[in-house]
Parts: structure tokens; sequence; C-alpha cells
């Protein structure tokens, strides 16, 4: 090759390669086709707390990149934004059409459809969220009725109340009969360590923490009493979803991936738990009730149904809703259809 065909030849390269760039990169599909890069579609999920923290099935999905991975597969790219404030934030960021997806509990999430916002439960991302009670050491409480008259510690209109409730209920107790301190998070536990209250109705992953601290005796839990434990749900805006079904498929491909983890791996489900730094002892421990994770499974069945529409009365009851949520047009089981029909 002459000196001239080398130039030639040289700068027809550069240019080749600054083509390549100019367009993002080319990105490698299986079988034979490309695609550039910009032309991959967006999921913006939604997730409560900080990075690194998330629970449940979304957060073994999340660690294991299973999302990406299935999304890729349909051509999506993945941006994951956490809130700290949880339910009251996402509920604002999925009215708001700032994200498109989001994992987290069913109460705000049933809050947000009473004010009229389009959104469709599609999966399961834990049908079982486990609540416990957790007292003080030198209380002489050794059940739920021993508290009657006692200082108790939840937050007003939040799950913990919906699990305080029906723990008493399930007693035959009248909720009225115990004195409640209205307070959630780092201040209740600010309130139980200084001793202002008897006990604390919270997660039960959170109260079995507690006691591993030494600061009190867990008494209670929903592990034998599963119809009154909560649920967190993947839900998604219906109009996003509509226009992209392949996503929400994809979405439930990584929950039930993570489903399948945790069932063969369950040492490894709790030391993902374990980076919001409670140790995974406690997690094996909260998760006891059922090893297999079904619980994981992102199926819709009647039960997570039962369980949405009994948590609706409690919203109504309570007056923390105005207007009575119909279940059957929260949820859909289009998208797990789909994903079925893709086996």
């Amino acid at each position: 090759m002459t000196k001239s065909k080398r130039k030639v030849f040289t700068l027809f390269l550069y240019i080749s390669l600054l083509f390549i760039l100019s367009l993002g990169g080319i990105k490698f599909t299986e079988g034979t086709k490309i695609s550039p890069e910009h032309t991959l579609k967006t999921l913006r999920l939604g997730l409560p707390g900080i990075s690194n923290s998330t629970l449940e099935a979304g957060g073994i999905a999340v660690h294991n990149k299973y999302f990406e991975e299935e999304l890729a597969k349909e051509g999506y790219k993945l941006e994951i934004v956490f809130f700290q404030q949880a339910g009251p934030a996402l509920n604002e960021a999925l009215a708001s059409n700032k994200i498109d997806v989001a994992l987290y509990g069913d109460l705000p999430i049933a809050i947000l459809k009473s004010k009229g916002a389009d959104v469709k439960v599609f999966a399961i991302d834990n049908s079982n969220l486990q609540f416990g009670t957790i007292v003080q050491n030198e209380s002489q409480a050794k059940t739920i009725a021993d508290l009657q008259g006692k200082k108790v510690i939840y937050g007003k209109g939040t799950v913990q109340q919906r699990y305080f409730n029906a723990i008493t209920k399930s007693y035959q107790l009248d909720p009225k009969n115990f004195e409640m301190v209205n307070s959630v998070g780092a201040d209740a536990n600010s309130v139980f360590s200084g001793r202002q209250a008897d006990a604390i109705f919270a997660f039960y992953y959170t109260v079995l923490f507690m006691e591993s601290k030494g600061m009190g005796r867990v008494i209670e839990s929903t592990l034998d009493k599963p119809e009154i434990s909560s649920q967190s749900l993947a839900v998604g805006r219906n109009e996003y979803l509509v226009q992209n079904e392949r996503a929400a498929v994809a979405m439930i491909r990584g929950l039930k991936r993570a489903k399948e983890f945790a069932a063969q791996n369950p040492s490894a489900a709790y030391n993902i738990f374990a980076k919001n730094n409670i140790p995974a002892a406690v997690y094996e421990k909260a998760y006891s009730a059922d090893l297999e994770f079904k619980n994981f499974e992102p199926e819709i069945t009647s039960a997570s149904i039962d369980k949405l529409n009994h948590l609706v009365d409690f919203l109504i009851e309570n007056k923390l809703i105005n207007t009575r949520v119909d279940v059957n047009d929260l949820i859909t089981t289009k998208y797990y259809q789909l994903f079925l029909q893709d086996k």
C-alpha cells in the first residue's frame, strides 16, 4: 500500500469512528440486530429510602441488576430514584409524572388511588410485610392485652396504626383502651428509649433489631397472622403501562428472578438486606415464616386482593380517605398474563 493510500485509509477509519461515537456507541443485542444506544426507552423506578437500603424482592432485583437486564432485553434502560420520605413522596412523584413505576407499601398506594390518580398495581413485591410489638425490658406485659391502659407508640394514618388496630381486634380488644403516642421513625425510637411509652408497634425487623440491641422485648408479631400483615406492591402510571407493556413484563420477570434467588440463596438475600446496617441475622428471623419466599411471588392472588379490601375498610373507618377505592380498578393482571405467555 502506498503512503497516499495509507493516509486515505487512516482518514476513513477516523471518520468511521467519529460517526459511531456520534451515535452514542453501538449496542449489540441477541442475534444479528444492532441498535444505537440513544434509541433505548426509559423506565423511571421510584423506591423508598436511600441507595442500597431497599428490601423485599425489589431490593434483590435492584442489587443483582435483574431489572436492568430484563428491561434491556425489551429495549429499555432503568433509572432509579430514591425517596427518603417514602410513601408521600412516591405518591407525589407518580401523580406529577416524575416516575413511571414504584415499589412501596399498599397504604399510600390506596390513598393515591382515592385521590383520583390513574395508577395500577400490576405485581407483588412482598405479600406479607411483617409487623411486631416491643415492650420495655422491665415491663410485665406478656401479651397485647397487658398493654391496655398503657402508652403505645404508632404513627396515626400509617401502616403501623393499621397493624395496631388489626392486632388488638384479633384479640377482641378495643383500640380505645390504649393511650396512643403519635410518633414514627427515629422520633418513635427516641420516645421509647427515653421510657416515655410502654410499647412500639412497628415493622417486625425494626423491633427485632431493637431487641437485639437490648432495648426491649418483642411480645407479638404477624408471623402467625399473615392476614393482618401488609404488602409491598409494584404500581405504575396507567398511561405509561399501557404504552410500555413490555417494560411492565420485564419488571415482573425481574421480581420473579429475585424470588427464585431468595428461595435458593436465603443467606445471600439476608446479606443484601443487611446493607442498610441491620444485621443479616435479624432479617433471617424476620422472614422466618416463609423460608421458600412464596411472599415474593409477583402474581396478584385472591389473598392479596382480600388484604387490599381490608385495607380500604381501615382507611374508610379511620377517615383517612373520603372515597372508597375500587380494588378491582386499582389492580391489573394483564401484564402478569403476558409474562406467563412468554414462558
